[in-house]
């Protein structure tokens, strides 16, 4: 999150998940203003593709230890996180503000609760569990023309496949893939949040019935859709 992250606010309407907005923003207050401008004290479930609890100093937490044996096959293990990285100084400065707007970092005790929680996603472990991949599409690395290839991939996914799930999600307003390596990212970002909203959702929506906690409450977990 040092770098524009991709912001995707989805609502339920009754019947399926609607998106509200999508936008790719540059910092972390930004992120926090349009949070909290968008949200303001509505209750609200955040799915962050960032550590949300780090207390380790060194290695990594146990949920990065679960992640990489449940998804490794699929070479979707998430990165090892701890104190020392450049990156978690900022990351934890931004969920402390998300937490003066009331956010908890605590796992929701029922489903659909009327509450306002932030809890860590993964794209890549979602997107094996949600589309039933045998491997994760490469859009973050290689070249322009692979990536971009398996990014329109990754945005049909969406697109098409969770129309059928439950929660239910339209994805017929998506960002098509701009021109560039630049085009290429700003995609990838938005397509990656509304992911990740989409798994906050699933998460609200289901509770521990159709998704996984990885790790622990004390030293980070990331919440995962299970079938």
């Amino acid at each position: 999150m040092g770098k524009p992250s991709g912001f995707a606010l989805l609502e339920w309407s009754g019947k399926r998940l609607q998106l509200i907005h999508l936008s790719r923003i540059g910092t972390h207050e930004q992120l926090s203003i349009s949070i909290n401008e968008l949200v303001g004290p509505s209750p609200c479930w955040i799915g962050l593709d960032a550590p949300v609890l780090i207390r380790n100093r060194s290695g990594m937490r146990d949920a990065d230890r679960v992640a990489h044996e449940l998804f490794s096959r699929e070479r979707a293990g998430c990165y090892p996180v701890n104190l020392g990285l450049p990156f978690a100084s900022g990351v934890l400065q931004f969920v402390d503000g998300l937490r003066s707007f009331s956010f908890s970092t605590d796992a929701p005790i029922l489903r659909q609760m009327e509450t306002r929680c932030l809890f860590e996603v993964y794209p890549h472990s979602a997107s094996v569990r949600l589309f039933g991949l045998n491997r994760i599409l490469p859009y973050k690395k290689g070249r322009e023309a692979s990536r971009r290839i398996a990014l329109e991939s990754y945005r049909k996914l969406i697109e098409e496949s969770l129309a059928s799930r439950r929660p239910s999600f339209v994805g017929n307003t998506l960002p098509l893939i701009g021109p560039g390596l630049h085009g290429l990212k700003e995609c990838e970002d938005q397509l990656d949040a509304v992911l990740c909203a989409y798994v906050a959702a699933h998460f609200w929506y289901w509770g521990l019935a159709r998704n996984n906690i990885l790790g622990n409450e004390e030293n980070g977990w990331i919440v995962n859709p299970s079938f």
